[in-house]
Order: C-alpha cells, then sequence, then structure tokens
C-alpha cells in the first residue's frame, strides 16, 4: 500500500495534541485517503477544530463520531480509542514536519499512480526484499518532495520536449531579430521601475525594475529593516504625512508587495512601517507618547496601511524552499510583483537543506549562500518580479576606503547575481571631512548622517559612486543630498523626472475614485521626485 502508517500516527497524533498546527501548516483529507479509518479521523479532528473545540482528545473524537452511522463503525472497527490513544502518546511535536513530509510524499506517490505515471523509480512496492526495502525507504528520506517534482518534470515534460518536441526557439536566433521592435518600444516605454523612497536612488537604480534583484548592505544596526520597509511603503501605500508641508500627500503607487523578515516580530515590523506612513517617531508610537495631532496621523496612517496591499510575512528558521514557496504563493495568490527579504545569511534550517541536496556533501558559507542568491535572481526572472534583498558586513568594511562586495558577510560572489548593490554606512569623520568642502556653498543643507556606496548598477549610467543622504531612522525616512565619485568629486546629475513621472501615472490608482485636485496632483508628483536642496 502506498502508505506510512508511522507518519500517518505522528501527523493525526500531533494534530489532536496540537490542533493548531492546521493553521500553520496544510493538511487535506487527501492525505489520509488511503484509509478510510485515517480519512475519517482527520476529517473529525479538522471539524472538531473549526468548531472551537480547545481540547480534542479520545472523548471528543467518540462523541462526534458517535453522530454518525458508518463512519462510527468504521471507527470502532479499527479500535479507534486505543488508537487515538496510542497516537496522543506516542505523537513527537518537535519531529512533526519531518512526519508531514513524509506524509506528503507518499499522498504524492498516490496522486501519480492514480494519474498512470510509473512510480517505480522513486518507490516500488513489489520490493520484499529488507535490504532493498532499506535503501528505498533511505533514498526516500533524503529526497525532497520539489526534487521528486522536478524528476518526475524531467522524465515526462523536459525530456520528451527535447526528444520529440517541434520547438527550435533554444537553437538561438539572429542578434538583429527583434532589434528595430526594442528601439522602439524603448523609446515609449524606457526600462524604468517603480520608484523607490529616494528620488536620486530611484534615478541611479532606474527604480524597482521586474526581474532585477537589488541587494542592500550595512553594518550590525545600519538601518537597511528600515529604509528597505519605506521602500516597499512607497511601493504600495499611495500616501504618506509631509511633515514640513503638514499634510497628507498623495503619491500614487500602490503595487501589492512583500515584506518577509526573519528576525523582526510582526508588531516590530508594523511599528515602522506606521512610523514611516504617518511621520511620527517610532518611541512615541512604542511609548504611546504622542504630543499635538500626533496620534491622529498614526490613526489615519494605520486607516491607510490597512486599505492597501502591503503584507508582511515573519518566518525565523527558514531554508531555500521556504522563501522560494512563500514568494510564488504570494505572487499566485495575491498579485504581488515586489518583494523585500530581510535578509540573507546562514540558518538552521539552511544549512541542513543544502546538505540535504547535495547529498551530504558539506559545502562552504559562501558556496551556501551563493546558491540561496541564485535561487532569488532565478526566482525574479521566472515569476517576473522585483525582489530587495540585505546582507550584512564582514569587519573589514571599517578600514576600507573604497566600500564594494569585498565587504560582504559570507560570500563576495552573492554580487555575481544581483543587478544593483549597495552599501549604506554611516559617515565617518575623515568622510565628512573630505566632503566640507563641497558643502560650504549647499545653504540650508543638513550634515550628511548616511552614505550609499553603489557598487554595481546593472544597464545605469552611474556606479562606482556615493549617494550622500540624511536619515531619520525613527521614522525611516531619507532625504538625498549629493553624489559624489569614490574620491570625493562632485558628480552632477538631476532626478529622471519623465521617467518617473511615467511610472506613477501608469501603476497609480484611479483618479476617478480619489477626492484631490488637479494641483493636488502636481504637488504630490514634485514632492515624491523631491527637489535638489541646492543647484550644482
Amino acid at each position: 500500500m502506498l502508505i506510512d502508517k508511522h507518519a500517518t500516527l505522528q501527523c493525526l497524533g500531533c494534530i489532536m495534541k496540537k490542533p493548531s498546527l492546521l493553521e500553520e501548516y496544510t493538511l487535506t483529507q487527501y492525505d489520509f485517503e488511503e484509509e478510510q479509518f485515517y480519512a475519517i479521523l482527520f476529517s473529525c479532528v479538522y471539524n472538531l477544530y473549526n468548531q472551537g473545540v480547545e481540547i480534542i482528545d479520545t472523548f471528543a473524537i467518540d462523541s462526534f463520531l458517535s453522530r454518525y452511522e458508518k463512519q462510527y463503525k468504521i471507527f470502532n472497527d479499527n479500535q479507534g480509542i486505543d488508537y487515538c490513544d496510542d497516537a496522543i502518546r506516542l505523537a513527537e511535536l518537535e519531529n512533526f514536519s519531518y512526519y508531514l513530509e513524509r506524509l506528503k510524499k507518499f499522498s504524492l506517490l498516490r496522486y501519480w499512480d492514480s494519474c498512470g505515471v510509473d512510480i517505480r523509480n522513486i518507490y516500488d512496492q513489489t520490493i520484499i526484499e529488507p535490504s532493498r526495502q532499506e535503501q528505498q525507504a533511505a533514498k526516500l528520506d533524503a529526497t525532497s518532495i520539489n526534487d521528486m517534482i522536478l524528476e518526475e518534470e524531467d522524465l515526462l515534460i523536459t525530456k520528451a520536449k527535447m526528444l520529440y518536441g517541434m520547438d527550435s526557439s533554444r537553437r538561438g536566433q539572429l542578434a538583429g531579430k527583434g532589434m528595430k521592435e526594442l528601439k522602439e518600444r524603448l523609446k515609449e516605454e524606457p526600462e524604468f521601475g517603480i520608484p523607490l523612497q529616494s528620488p536620486m536612488m530611484t534615478t541611479i537604480a532606474r527604480g524597482a525594475r521586474l526581474k532585477k534583484v537589488y541587494l542592500r548592505s550595512a553594518d550590525s544596526g545600519g538601518g537597511k529593516t528600515r529604509t528597505a520597509l519605506a521602500d516597499i511603503c512607497n511601493i504600495s501605500i499611495p500616501y504618506f504625512y509631509d511633515t514640513d508641508k503638514k499634510e497628507w500627500i498623495y503619491t500614487g503607487c500602490e503595487e501589492p508587495s512583500l515584506f518577509i523578515s526573519t528576525e523582526l516580530e510582526e508588531d516590530e515590523v508594523q511599528t515602522i512601517i506606521m512610523a514611516y506612513v504617518s511621520g511620527v517617531p517610532e518611541n512615541k508610537i512604542l511609548d504611546g507618547d504622542y504630543e499635538g495631532d500626533e496620534e491622529e496621523r498614526v490613526d489615519k496612517a494605520i486607516e491607510y496601511i490597512a486599505t492597501y496591499p502591503l503584507y508582511i510575512e515573519i518566518i525565523n528558521d527558514f531554508g531555500i524552499e521556504d522563501i522560494s514557496n512563500i514568494i510564488k504563493t504570494y505572487k499566485r495568490e495575491k498579485g504581488c510583483h515586489y518583494f523585500v527579504f530581510d535578509y540573507i545569511h546562514m540558518s538552521a534550517k539552511l544549512i541542513a537543506e543544502v546538505a540535504s541536496m547535495s547529498k551530504g556533501m558539506k559545502l562552504r558559507e559562501d558556496q551556501t549562500l551563493f546558491l540561496f542568491m541564485d535561487t532569488l535572481k532565478n526566482l525574479a526572472m521566472k515569476l517576473d518580479i522585483f525582489i530587495l534583498t540585505m546582507t550584512q558586513l564582514n569587519g573589514t568594511y571599517k578600514d576600507s576606503q573604497i566600500k564594494d562586495e569585498t565587504m560582504l558577510r559570507g560570500a563576495k560572489s552573492l554580487a555575481d547575481r544581483i543587478d544593483l548593490g549597495e552599501i549604506s554606512l554611516r559617515p565617518t569623520s575623515a568622510e565628512l571631512e573630505c566632503v566640507k568642502k563641497l558643502m560650504h556653498n549647499m545653504y540650508g543643507v543638513p550634515i550628511p548622517n548616511l552614505v550609499r556606496h553603489i557598487y554595481k548598477v546593472r544597464r545605469g549610467k552611474l556606479t562606482k559612486i556615493r549617494l550622500w543622504q540624511y536619515a531619520d531612522l525613527s521614522t525611516g525616512r531619507t532625504k538625498d543630498l549629493f553624489i559624489t565619485d569614490n574620491y570625493y568629486n562632485l558628480i552632477e546629475t538631476e532626478v529622471a523626472v519623465a521617467q518617473i513621472e511615467k511610472v506613477i501615472e501608469e501603476h497609480s490608482e484611479s483618479l476617478d475614485d480619489i477626492q484631490i485636485t488637479d494641483d493636488e496632483q502636481q504637488e504630490a508628483t514634485s514632492t515624491l521626485l523631491g527637489s535638489m536642496p541646492f543647484d550644482f
């Protein structure tokens, strides 16, 4: 039979012991359909939990099933009470994910078998020799569900296409094919993505472009949770409070997006978002100590945040497959095209997952992290999405004048697969001394407290540069000041106004649904674009 009875007992016992697992993991009746008894028992537990029963024990199960004659007979014929007692007693909650994966593997095998797929290369039910059974079980344990699916896809689809398909596109094409159409299309639609929080960063990066991966690195506590959250708020929430003009500004963009955090808790992410949108410092929100109209602004910000499609997902211990599945799910179910992942680093689950993928071969940290980044880049290209992710820095950044990929913690090779790379740091005293001469004629410009070292921009005009900003980490907001090269020479550039305005127009909410005047719309656009605080 295509069933693992021990995994089934463990899964049923765990959800009886901790019914909330039904919310954390996906379990359905199909996972237990091989035997009626298991399917009936799962359906019973599922229904009891959804009816609000907090303690699901043998008594609750027996009482529920006694109302259904046919199901109750099957339950009793299989010594259901003894089975439930054993399942609860033997349940290993700490190993639930392992038993669930094994249960799912057999569900998948049954599905393939019902479709007429030959599954003997994965699991051959005719094997009776104990040593071969043991080898087969070990192989099944070492193969992930995704690998099982990919193996079958390779056999049934990829190989079939190669052998019998008529598609010759994989053989390449003339370099000039479609080139004129591409040139004309770029005249009408230049390659430019959704604006980031900083107008100058938007110009440098050409916005948040689909199919691209941007990497932002900083030292510990450098505010990389916060500037990334500000960027994704700018993409999804079309209103923010302007503390200078003392009014709410409409910015236009409301694209579905997801922030994935590996360190912050949900409420920590929420207070940072509230602070950015309302312009009220986070410490005041945390203390509940407001002045003037601040609480009213926070309440209004919460209304806007709840209205627009910004999602957050918290995952503490993660692997490559976890992050991939989260991104795919939100793209498919929520329509998200913009993702922030905070941040790439080694985790216990990642180490175990890569060891399994490499069939026990131990990979170095740099190889593991590169594999992770490669997966993110492939997802961006395949799913037509934008990904911004972060890393921390190694210790060399403190002593180096030029900040680049050699300072990335774990693996400088991460930069090989990205489309934009930046390192955000507080300026040193020596760096501030170097720009003092530049600032003599910049009246009213604050002293920079953040430097964004841009070391890579694929298809960008500016690279190997430094964007100097003033950052308010209490709200996550930044103000552009000026740009230099790595040797403190001023670089003259202008905000890409036309391109940004076009993107805003394309991605804005219908103005028919917004109570806003033409003057207010123009003012909102100007505010989003920002203005340089001095003339070059």
